[in-house]
């Protein structure tokens, strides 16, 4: 019996190799990563038209994942031009970012994120997504959401030229 208990709980226990299997293991359905921040424990991926931000931990050089530890998963639609998702939050344990994602083929090269109070940060996308911690002086922000705390979000191409503006 005990044997059985450990070959069917050996993922929860013994973690996954890489972070594509630990989100993957949740899931009945394959799912895209499309975006890391390691430093934060931060993983990004899409599941057909929604984007969701998850905390992962490490532990013995394996990895871990649970859709319900601190998840969030959103998607966007417009009938102008391609959508633009930005969205801010807290993460349990890992301070509080703003992350999002452009809908369209056009290759996005980086996004620039315009705060309320002025701060300005760029950030290299990845497969058209970002993932950034918000300046220090928003830490202890309670008011989260991203039209209370964001100016902007403008999505820079492979040219430099800009594709699209959140605002």
């Amino acid at each position: 019996m005990l044997a059985l208990g450990i070959f069917i709980l050996w993922e929860d226990i013994y973690g996954f190799r890489t972070l594509e299997e630990a989100v993957n293991a949740e899931f009945k359905s394959p799912v895209q990563i499309v975006n890391q921040d390691a430093q934060n424990r931060l993983v990004m991926f899409k599941d057909k038209t929604q984007y969701v931000l998850g905390v992962y931990r490490e532990w013995n050089g394996r990895l871990y994942y649970k859709n319900d530890r601190g998840s969030s998963g959103w998607t966007a639609s417009t009938m102008n031009g391609p959508a633009f998702l930005v969205v801010a939050e807290k993460k349990p344990d890992r301070g509080n970012f703003v992350w999002g994602a452009l809908y369209t083929d056009i290759p996005v090269r980086s996004f620039l994120v315009e705060y309320k109070n002025g701060d300005i940060q760029e950030v290299n996308a990845s497969q058209n997504t970002f993932v950034v911690k918000m300046p220090e002086i928003y830490r202890d922000s309670s008011e989260l959401g991203a039209a209370s705390i964001v100016k902007s979000v403008n999505a820079y191409g492979l040219d430099n030229q800009l594709i699209k503006t959140w605002k």
